[in-house]
């Protein structure tokens, strides 16, 4: 494949996300990042019909299907305790998603660790990785990928992937939450991580606030992200997460497929630029 395939996340696009291969399509992108969806609506990507509806969109825009996103870990805990009542549904869920992936050809279960699943004790780290390893064995069996996405401390990221102690368990890098979060250096972050990263990761951009910016127009960092990862050979998916119809951002310009446009030439023309 290409040196990096551009692409973006359902959830992210104009729309919710609705027509997101399309509009993936129409705009010069080459893969997705899939939503499995939340409880309230029975996660739908995890139903055959909703793959079939799915898998046939692939196959008339052309799009790739990389990952699998646990996004309603930012409602309900990962870590939950036994016996609480988030329990059966985390685990119900951690035994859909590599299914979920592997029937649409994607090869990374991605887990978000914000909100509810954000990991700070001892308790939620031990926990965390249980259910992280069972969820990288039952991925591996079907030849899957397993990355947390999540905002740790090197130290501590370094510790979890001991714990979880999996050979197919890596990072999701995202190129603004660090440094929205704890002020971090992004550059920091990938110099101490980057062997421990998966083949993807999230670019968005902001001035103290999540996805605010054009790529490149906020405090985050993003070119300088993205020049040590071209120093550094980076191959893979490199896709927007930034959230075209929702404010600040919206108010970029009038129509948010105008600032999605924009941003897919911004990362075009970034990664132009790139030693081949």
């Amino acid at each position: 494949m290409a040196r990096v395939k551009l692409g973006a996340c359902d959830w992210a696009l104009p729309g919710n996300g609705l027509y997101a291969t399309r509009i993936a399509h129409d705009v010069g992108l080459q893969a997705l990042s899939l939503r499995i969806g939340l409880k309230e609506n029975d996660y739908p990507l995890t139903r055959s019909t909703m793959q079939r509806i799915y898998l046939d969109e692939q196959q008339r825009w052309g799009i790739e299907y990389v990952a699998v996103a646990l996004n309603d870990f930012d409602n309900i805990p990962m870590h939950a305790s036994p016996g609480g009542e988030d329990y059966e549904t985390v685990w119900r869920l951690l035994a859909k998603a590599p299914s979920t992936a592997k029937a649409l050809d994607a090869s990374i279960v991605q887990v978000p660790a914000f909100g509810a699943s954000a990991i700070t004790n001892e308790e939620e780290m031990e926990r965390a990785a249980a259910a992280l390893h069972h969820l990288c064995r039952e991925a591996g069996e079907l030849g899957l990928s397993v990355a947390s996405e999540n905002t740790l401390s090197p130290e501590d990221f370094k510790e979890l992937h001991e714990r979880v102690e999996s050979d197919n368990f890596y990072l999701y890098f995202d190129s603004q939450n660090y440094y929205l979060n704890h002020g971090w250096d992004e550059v920091e972050i990938l110099a101490s991580l980057y062997p421990l990263m998966c083949d993807q990761l999230h670019v968005k951009d902001g001035a103290g606030h999540l996805s605010g910016s054009l790529l490149g127009e906020g405090d985050a960092g993003l070119f300088d992200t993205m020049a040590w990862l071209d120093r550094h050979d980076y191959r893979g998916y490199v896709l927007l997460e930034n959230y075209y119809d929702v404010w600040p951002l919206r108010a970029v310009m009038d129509d948010p497929y105008d600032i999605l446009r924009r941003d897919v030439e911004i990362l075009k023309d970034t990664v132009a630029k790139w030693r081949k």
